[in-house]
């Protein structure tokens, strides 16, 4: 718990915007630079070795981190110049016509912006612009954005103000592309050509920006001296201070100083825990190699590329890294560097979303969330659409502006949770090696097949699956009586069913980590042989969140519509597999259409070479409930929660989306064939080895 409120603080210190902008400034993370280090490093960092947040001295840069930025924004004026938006027709709910950014620093809370978004650097094509509300039109949310609603057929005016500070004269200019239609005013006098510029005397001066934006071709770069005006003088959204003056040469580097001090302590903290200096040379190497293959830009090597990771099951690690702390370093971190070399294109780009999928629907519920303040509402009064992604999408925004990047990451990392249960469980059973082939496999079939395009989409399934592994990982870790676990396997187990609600019976699996992962399904249906070692407070936490949860949700319901229903307003009864298609379906041949779409990854279902680890998982499962061996030697925990997952296929029926309703189960079954395959190896060597039985005398 302790280490858990260290972990918030520190997303305090990194994500909090700085007054001055600069290097590693805080949100919204726009750069390469700010992306990569505080969006993923640190927080990976942290995922790696918690313990470190327990060293005095990063403890010492997370108190001076936010020491620095809550003095600073006290006493200094925000870096920036306000941008408006004003749109002629309504955008959204509400009568949008001044949008909001995604951009932390404006007053987002209110209903009329003053500031749309905080310029602090120059926008160069269209999608530089904090322009991401082109993603909200139509006003009536069920149908679809014609293309009147989007350039180059909608014109939007611009107001952008604020101050220049400059000590000695200089020539300030404002590059344009064609389509930007704007005047630009010094001190209230019109620039003739803003392309020319006009010579500014030393001191404070007001600058203003107002015209047109039409059709598409943008760019809006203001400069001094030819420079980035940011980089080279003082450009605020009020008048600078004498204070200002004195802090700002030196200030803006603050906090890139003590961010690269806390990534230095973390960094020492995880090398000591690894003992020496190859593993952490092996790690950096191995995402150096993902990296490169990211960077050629191919998307077929960016998909094979976990496959080079799979070297580490056969080099022989020494016992301290032989665990999840190793998986972590040698699996994991590259993993992660290859998913922001991979997204690198997509920082500080807002994303065009087709008009009427599903992920538009997220992004516009987001909005309506965080910038509208309908907090409990959510954009729905009943959830037709799944229910919490919305608030997840809203709350990446908020950290990384208005790029989508932040879900690629949150994408991954979940990917990457799947992996380390694949790895946890197979570890437990069948030791180290087959553990690294598990968690390789599970990042490859996550690549390689038919879900990859799901990773950053903006959709809710590998959401769900990552809150569901990391729950499992919490109850094998509370049942050795670590409270803060138990506690946290109920918590994320909730989270997946209100991420996904057809994975509510694997939510509920989840009570089965109360079990050691050595108890075998061989004894399921004794039920004396496992109820004795069921671990009380994970089985307690886990039912009793979903059961609030459950409780929760119909009282939401209740509240907006009056009728007392979890269901009422979801599309539990189209979805329904148990009614005859449009097709002529009947409910059993529906049924096992879903089964064969979800184990195959495709729809509709066919034999795919890459969906062979799912299948083979699936019936191992199979295998060891009715008692073949060896098979019966597979753990009961991780038994159960393969056939929860599929059991949401004997109740609703998914569409369109290859892999996407398929995600849930890529982990399980892959740590279940992972292990299968060690114990046929294991049988096969046994057999072999073993003498033959010598034959009593008068035998045949």
């Amino acid at each position: 718990m302790n280490s858990l409120i260290w972990a918030a603080l520190a997303a305090i210190a990194l994500l909090w915007p700085a007054r001055l902008a600069g290097p590693l400034d805080g949100a919204p993370l726009d750069t390469l630079l700010d992306a990569a280090v505080l969006g993923m490093a640190a927080a990976a960092l942290i995922a790696v070795h918690p313990a470190l947040l327990r060293r005095a001295i990063v403890r010492g840069f997370i108190v001076a981190l936010i020491v620095w930025k809550a003095g600073s924004a006290a006493v200094l004026v925000q870096d920036g110049w306000c941008v408006r938006f004003t749109s002629p027709v309504p955008l959204y709910l509400e009568d949008v016509r001044v949008p909001h950014s995604w951009d932390v620093r404006a007053d987002w809370r209110s209903e009329i912006p003053r500031c749309s978004a905080v310029m602090t650097e120059g926008y160069w094509i269209l999608e530089r612009f904090p322009a991401w509300f082109y993603n909200l039109p139509p006003v009536d949310q069920g149908s679809s954005a014609a293309p009147q609603h989007r350039p180059p057929n909608v014109n939007l005016e611009l107001d952008v103000d604020g101050y220049l500070h400059t000590d000695e004269p200089g020539l300030f200019q404002v590059a344009m592309l064609e389509d930007v239609h704007a005047k630009v005013f010094v001190d209230g006098v019109e620039v003739a050509d803003p392309a020319t510029g006009i010579a500014v005397s030393p001191g404070l001066h007001r600058v203003g920006i107002s015209g047109t934006l039409v059709r598409s071709h943008w760019s809006l770069e203001p400069r001094w001296n030819g420079a980035n005006v940011w980089s080279a003088t003082t450009a605020t959204m009020a008048a600078p201070s004498r204070l200002d003056h004195w802090i700002r040469p030196w200030g803006r580097f603050v906090p890139a100083l003590l961010v690269v001090g806390l990534l230095a302590a973390a960094v020492a903290a995880v090398s000591q825990r690894a003992g020496s200096a190859w593993p952490i040379a092996g790690a950096a190497g191995l995402a150096a190699a993902l990296a490169l293959t990211a960077m050629t830009g191919r998307e077929s090597f960016i998909r094979v590329a976990p496959l080079l990771l799979i070297p580490i099951a056969l080099v022989k690690l020494p016992r301290r890294l032989q665990n999840l702390f190793g998986a972590s370093l040698l699996l994991g971190l590259p993993f992660l560097v290859l998913a922001v070399v991979a997204s690198r294109a997509q920082v500080g780009i807002f994303t065009w979303y087709s008009p009427g999928d599903d992920w538009w629907m997220f992004q516009r519920f987001a909005y309506r969330i965080f910038m509208q303040g309908y907090w409990l509402e959510g954009g729905q009064v009943t959830f037709w659409f799944q229910p919490l992604y919305r608030w997840i999408a809203g709350s990446l925004h908020m950290v990384f502006g208005d790029s989508s990047v932040g879900e690629f990451y949150w994408d991954a990392a979940c990917i990457l949770m799947g992996s380390c249960f694949a790895f946890l469980v197979t570890r437990q059973v069948a030791g180290f090696r087959w553990a690294a082939v598990a968690g390789t496999t599970t990042l490859a079939v996550f690549t390689l097949g038919p879900a990859w395009y799901l990773i950053g989409r903006g959709l809710s399934e590998i959401t769900s699956m990552g809150f569901i592994y990391a729950a499992a990982m919490c109850a094998l870790r509370g049942r050795h009586g670590h409270w803060p676990s138990a506690l946290a396997a109920g918590v994320l187990a909730l989270l997946a069913f209100y991420t996904r609600l057809n994975n509510l019976p694997m939510a509920l699996a989840v009570t089965w980590f109360a079990l050691p992962v050595s108890h075998p399904v061989s004894g399921w249906t004794r039920a004396t042989e496992w109820i004795a070692p069921l671990s009380r407070p994970v089985v307690a936490s886990v039912l009793g969140s979903i059961a609030l949860g459950l409780w929760l949700f119909t009282a939401r319901t209740y509240y907006y519509t009056g009728v007392p229903s979890m269901l009422f307003g979801t599309q539990a009864g189209m979805l329904s597999v148990w009614q005859t298609t449009p097709e002529g379906l009947t409910p059993l041949q529906d049924i096992a259409s879903n089964v064969a779409m979800v184990l195959s990854m495709n729809d509709p279902p066919r034999l795919d070479p890459r969906a062979i680890p799912v299948i083979a998982g699936f019936v191992a499962a199979l295998l060891g409930v009715v008692g073949v061996r060896p098979f019966n030697r597979l753990p009961l925990n991780a038994v159960a929660l393969c056939l929860a997952g599929v059991a949401g296929a004997l109740v609703a029926r998914g569409s369109a989306y290859p892999g996407r309703f398929s995600v849930h189960l890529i982990p399980v079954t892959v740590a279940l064939t992972m292990f299968a395959l060690s114990l046929v190896v294991g049988h096969l060597q046994t057999s072999r080895s073993s003498p033959p039985v010598p034959q009593s005398p008068g035998t045949t």
